[in-house]
């Protein structure tokens, strides 16, 4: 009797545990305008496809999804859109959530990003930098950690990438990713704070080809903002470019707009719609990127009255007080 006994609890318990693991499932609620496009979630860490669908009814869902927890971007036609970590359980996404919820990492990743993106709007690059980097490390045993790895390589020293591969996992130092930013790292160091800037091609408002040293003038400041007409970040803080161009013009400060990865003809056109009075160089796309190794716009480089750079990526505030700085000291 017990012979029979036990193998039908064993083989009970074995369902009840089977039943208990929830197979990963992403649900997407989209609106109208996305019907009938394709949605694709990829591995963000290599970009591997590891399911797509087209949209249907506003709606997609995702069941097919590997059990091993994945770190994945969500692309709808190209773009991407959102991320969701693929583990246990359900998780929702909606076109104007830029996070999966529902899932114990997805949650977390989601209240993670929150605070990421307060802290970006203080454009105090220090305290981004220290959040990403602890965030890496409170997470790089699971796949939140993909995510910040990566955030932490577009920002950090040179130096510091190794020792921050050291004991990351094998997916992270493998991924493709991490050799691009690991090189933008390099390309950082060889254009920091005391090198000398780097030329580059580009055109003018007019059409003319042009160099971009032909507006590094010697003797004074030159403020470099490179941005595009698609970067609502670099639009809103035209307003704030101006003012300083307006108090520091003819006192020892010019400001050049380096045009990136857009159009000449959308360029042009956000030039007069925003009225920017500064020179701008058109249609230099991604070679700014690929000299000076910057993952993001605005950026801003300060270069100095002798061509050396004099700093990378701070607030007009922050450059405001240098220059003021500058003054006094030559003042005294």
């Amino acid at each position: 009797m017990k012979k029979r006994i036990i193998p039908f609890i064993l083989g009970s318990m074995a369902l009840l545990a089977a039943c208990s693991h929830q197979k990963p499932k992403l649900e997407i609620s989209l609106s109208d305008k996305f019907e009938g496009q394709t949605v694709e979630l990829i591995n963000f860490l290599d970009s591997t496809s590891i399911s797509s669908a087209i949209v249907k009814d506003g709606k997609v869902v995702f069941e097919n999804i590997p059990q091993k927890p994945v770190f994945a971007s969500v692309l709808i036609d190209g773009r991407t859109r959102a991320f969701y970590i693929s583990e246990e359980g359900t998780a929702t996404l909606n076109d104007s959530t830029s996070t999966a919820v529902g899932t114990p990492l997805n949650d977390k990743f989601s209240t993670l990003l929150s605070q990421l993106d307060s802290i970006e709007n203080l454009d105090d690059m220090p305290t981004y930098v220290d959040f990403v980097e602890k965030s890496y490390n409170d997470n790089k045993n699971n796949p939140i950690g993909s995510y910040f790895g990566i955030e932490w390589m577009k920002y950090a020293d040179y130096n510091k990438v190794d020792s921050i591969l050291a004991d990351a996992s094998a997916d992270i130092q493998n991924s493709p990713k991490t050799k691009y930013y690991k090189n933008f790292a390099k390309l950082r160091a060889a254009t920091a704070p005391g090198q000398p800037f780097v030329d580059f091609e580009g055109e003018t408002i007019d059409g003319v080809n042009t160099n971009f040293s032909s507006f590094v003038k010697p003797g004074v400041y030159t403020l470099v903002d490179f941005w595009a007409s698609w970067c609502p970040y670099c639009i809103k803080e035209l307003p704030e470019i101006a003012s300083l161009y307006e108090k520091w013009k003819g006192n020892g400060l010019e400001i050049v707009g380096v045009a990136v990865r857009d159009t000449p003809d959308d360029s042009k056109a956000a030039v007069n719609k925003h009225n920017i009075t500064w020179p701008v160089i058109l249609n230099t796309q991604r070679r700014p990127y690929d000299i000076y190794g910057f993952s993001g716009i605005p950026h801003h480089m300060l270069i100095g009255p002798d061509g050396k750079i004099v700093s990378r990526d701070e607030s007009i505030q922050q450059i405001e007080a240098r220059l003021q700085a500058a003054k006094d000291t030559a003042s005294k």
